[in-house]
């Protein structure tokens, strides 16, 4: 299949929002394959997932998109999830689609959670990617207050010059120097606005919320994450009814990035047994 990649801007209250879609060049606007949506974390933007892409959209349509003060959209509005949730439900009516399954990076998660509070007849499946995701436990507010406490994202650990990050396992680095260094330089692109991260972080749901919806949830975490360990993101999961946990080998908080063979196959997989029992 070849794959056509569209992208543009639209304006919500103020900021230019950027998206990229990415559907079947033979069919165009006729594409009418299922909608996937990927939302980035605090450190990236739609670029960084460019290991998915390629891949999903054998299978899907794609969108990714620059969230409000990320990559190529500006930053003139609060930085809220609720806002972030509009602004994507902005982009997906520009682009004509309905219903999408949304997958959310970290930050992202907390995206895609205030959009399924705002829009939820617009969600297929959602799936968690290493983060919280709006879904707090005790032990995962410990965990982000020890992580805040050693200074965060921004926060001086003792990590290489040189493919060191803290959203990377150590162990990347090890094994490819160059793919970690790559994921140094893809944030290197823009200023993020991580000091307005405590509002996105305070908007909340309960597990039990998703009791009664019957929409789909899975959980991927990478086995190393520092941020959000793993084990607390699988307590997470288990009190979601009916969610799925995958937790991926060798990797850290970007599991997506630095095993991406595996993410896009756990991902595919979920959403394939979506298809399936849609269509029997």
């Amino acid at each position: 299949m070849d794959l056509e990649l569209l992208t543009g801007t639209i304006n919500r209250d103020g900021d230019d929002i950027y998206w990229e879609l990415v559907r079947d060049a033979d069919t165009g606007v006729t594409d009418s394959r299922p909608v996937v949506v990927l939302s980035h974390g605090a450190g990236g933007s739609h670029a960084v997932w460019y290991q998915q892409v390629p891949e999903i959209g054998e299978k899907y349509r794609v969108v990714t998109w620059d969230s409000q003060g990320f990559g190529n959209s500006t930053n003139n509005k609060p930085l809220d999830a609720s806002n972030a949730a509009n602004d994507l439900a902005g982009v997906l009516d520009h682009l004509d689609i309905g219903r999408a399954h949304l997958v959310g990076q970290s930050m992202g998660g907390w995206y895609i959670s205030a959009f399924l509070r705002q829009h939820e007849e617009r969600v297929c499946s959602l799936t968690y990617a290493n983060t919280v995701g709006a879904l707090w436990t005790d032990d995962l507010r410990k965990a982000r207050e020890e992580f805040g406490d050693a200074g965060g994202l921004r926060g001086t650990r003792d990590l290489p010059l040189v493919g060191g990050h803290v959203a990377l396992w150590p162990g990347t680095a090890a094994q490819d120097l160059a793919q970690a260094f790559l994921y140094q330089a893809l944030g290197s692109f823009h200023s993020p606005p991580l000091e307005q991260l405590g509002e996105v972080l305070a908007f909340e749901i309960n597990h039990s919320d998703f009791d009664d919806l019957g929409i789909p949830v899975l959980f991927i975490t990478g086995e190393h994450d520092q941020i959000f360990p793993a084990r607390m993101i699988r307590d997470s999961a288990n009190r979601v009814r009916g969610a799925q946990f995958v937790e991926i080998l060798d990797a850290g908080h970007s599991p997506y990035f630095e095993q991406p063979a595996a993410w896009n196959a756990a991902l595919l997989e979920f959403l394939s047994d979506i298809d399936k029992d849609r269509s029997t």
